[in-house]
């Protein structure tokens, strides 16, 4: 997804094409679905909505960095997020904060900041579309940890159809910017878009029926290799070898902080 959102974000502006991939993945969905088992149980509403708007911040922010600063270096800061998944996970639902995580954390700070350093030598634009990036990986680990918690009793496709149609709410707005010209390139990036993120999010919310929130994290941060390895094969970049070992390094500071995760689910 991430290659296709560089793409689209050649021409319009990021918050469009979050719009559209959320109104788009919402309308794809529902059809999908029929409308059938997508009312929610009054218990879950707070948080429902709590994970859309979390959610839409970060997608905002990320398809904002890819726009300022590549697919590849974009995905790498907001792939932090499985360390803040599990921040949130000991802060808001009782697990313990342990040396692994607080390791872990340091190991992506390093690693982030290696990365923007990059970025601020290559020009303003570059680092403050890092700087987006991190902040997506921050606000998408608080919203894995309330898409897991939701999991506990909504099932995946009621938790990313209301998702979808939060983020299309909120983004809506963006649309009074004016449209850019339609393009062949264009449409089918967005349309990419929109394939790509509903069955990505649609995975994501059902795994984490079966994992812990941080397992489900670290797995969706696999996205960092596709995403740099598109970009370069498709797009023709090229990963700085400061920006590979920031990557090794943030890699294993996500598998330090799931060590416990994984123990924890195994039988």
């Amino acid at each position: 997804m991430a290659v296709f959102v560089r793409v689209a974000t050649r021409t319009m502006l990021p918050t469009q094409v979050a719009f559209v991939r959320f109104a788009g993945s919402f309308v794809l969905l529902f059809v999908l679905s029929g409308g059938r088992g997508v009312r929610p149980r009054a218990e879950s509403h707070r948080r429902l909505v709590l994970r859309g708007t979390l959610g839409t911040a970060a997608i905002s922010l990320y398809f904002v960095g890819i726009g300022w600063a590549g697919a590849g270096l974009a995905t790498l800061l907001h792939c932090t997020h499985p360390v803040f998944t599990a921040l949130s996970v000991v802060v808001f639902m009782g697990e313990r904060f342990t040396w692994r995580i607080g390791v872990a954390l340091l190991a992506n700070i390093v690693g982030a900041l290696a990365v923007i350093g990059t970025g601020a030598a290559t020009g303003a634009r570059v680092a403050l579309g890092c700087v987006a990036a991190l902040g997506a990986g921050m606000l998408a680990g608080g919203a894995v940890a309330t898409a897991s918690a939701l999991r506990r009793t909504e099932s995946a496709t009621l938790i990313t159809v209301y998702f979808m149609a939060i983020g299309g709410v909120l983004l809506a707005p963006s649309l009074l910017a004016g449209l850019p010209s339609a393009s062949t390139e264009l449409e089918v990036a967005l349309v990419a878009i929109i394939l790509t993120s509903s069955l990505g999010q649609w995975l994501l919310h059902h795994g984490l029926g079966f994992t812990s929130p941080i397992v489900g994290s670290l797995a969706a941060a696999t996205s960092v290799v596709t995403a740099a390895g598109f970009e370069a094969v498709a797009l023709g970049e090229h990963v700085p070898l400061r920006v590979a070992v920031a990557g090794a390094i943030m890699v294993a500071g996500i598998g330090l902080a799931s060590t416990r995760a994984r123990t924890a689910d195994a039988p």
